[in-house]
């Protein structure tokens, strides 16, 4: 069965106002240390060789912890849709993609349709680490693909880490399965999905797979009750199986690396997106970089990317472009389209 015609719209993303800079995170990590006076100085080192390692400078947070996850999600799902010049009421279907959640239910897609004024649509949400954005517009192209009545789907993410992030690291053990969280940031951002190109410009998407190798679940939790744990080593790693699947990716669309204009990624640091374009044989001048700006923020990293791409570079008609994400599990979802003015 060959891929639905479907376009993706621009991207839409909200960051929060407060912008925390590295020297801002060493504090507070310095703040809550309570381990040995002489181990302090090894854990700051391996705290910046970690920032120094993913070029992480900047991220956002968001300074109220009374802000709902549906209420910032809706933030940018408004944006969409006043971007796109679409109703609310011309919405059909809304997926919530992000990991954070305030609650088990009812789906966090029900409170961010309610907050964008939609009447009635069907809405729910999907779960899959850093990739459940991405997997949320790939389960909304097959519904469009199966439904006729389906005109226009929603996509939307929101990340708020109040309760995930640690900076309480007591030994350089502990930056082990907590480094990682330092470079996490706060976003939202959201997609519009429908069968026809949107007069903002759209992403005409020709492909869309997913990967996955569920033994290494263990390797990267955000507990419902616990601060986010991650080894972040042995999950970098998995990073040899990227080549591989964007390969199989080229193939399905008949590309070679030499003919993609864009490459799309989640940016869980420069590095380890640079090495995976290396082995690709893709141009690294092609390669979109934003860790730098805006940290690791999971779920909303491809969104974010994307729409600095669609500002800071010149993207034509027939541009190809792919994107992909990969996230503990290990999982990886993937798409390739052509840019349409």
């Amino acid at each position: 069965m060959s891929f639905p015609r479907v376009h993706l719209s621009r991207p839409s993303v909200v960051l929060p106002e407060l912008r925390i800079d590295n020297e801002e995170v060493v504090r507070r990590v310095r703040d809550s240390y309570r381990g040995k006076p002489e181990q302090w100085p090894i854990v700051e080192e391996s705290v910046r060789y970690v920032f120094a390692r993913s070029n992480t400078h900047v991220r956002y947070f968001e300074p109220d912890p009374k802000v709902r996850v549906g209420e910032f999600a809706s933030r940018a799902a408004i944006a969409c849709l006043d971007e796109n010049e679409t109703l609310a009421d011309d919405v059909d279907l809304l997926i919530y993609g992000g990991i954070a959640r305030n609650y088990f239910e009812p789906a966090t897609a029900m409170e961010v349709a309610a907050r964008c004024g939609i009447q009635g649509c069907h809405a729910f949400d999907i779960t899959s680490a850093c990739v459940g954005l991405l997997e949320s517009v790939h389960v909304a192209s097959a519904y469009l693909a199966m439904h006729p009545e389906i005109r226009t789907a929603l996509v939307c993410s929101a990340e708020l880490t109040h309760q995930f992030i640690s900076f309480d690291i007591q030994s350089p053990a502990d930056l082990l399965r907590k480094a990682a969280g330092l470079t996490i940031g706060n976003a939202a951002a959201a997609f519009l999905v429908r069968r026809e190109p949107f007069a903002e410009g759209s992403l005409r998407l020709l492909a869309m797979q997913n990967m996955a190798i569920p033994k290494h679940y263990d390797l990267c939790k955000a507990p419902i009750d616990g601060p986010f744990d991650s080894l972040s080593t042995e999950l970098m790693r998995l990073n040899v199986h990227a080549p591989p699947e964007l390969g199989r990716l080229f193939e399905r669309v008949g590309w070679k690396a030499a003919e993609i204009d864009h490459f799309v990624f989640h940016q869980p640091g420069d590095a380890v997106v640079l090495e995976t374009a290396a082995v690709m044989g893709l141009d690294p001048r092609k390669v979109v970089l934003t860790h730098s700006i805006y940290g690791n923020t999971a779920t909303t990293t491809v969104p974010l990317a994307l729409n600095h791409l669609l500002r800071e570079r010149r993207v034509i008609h027939d541009d190809k472009i792919v994107f992909s994400s990969a996230a503990a599990g290990f999982t990886m979802v993937s798409g390739a389209g052509v840019w349409v003015d």
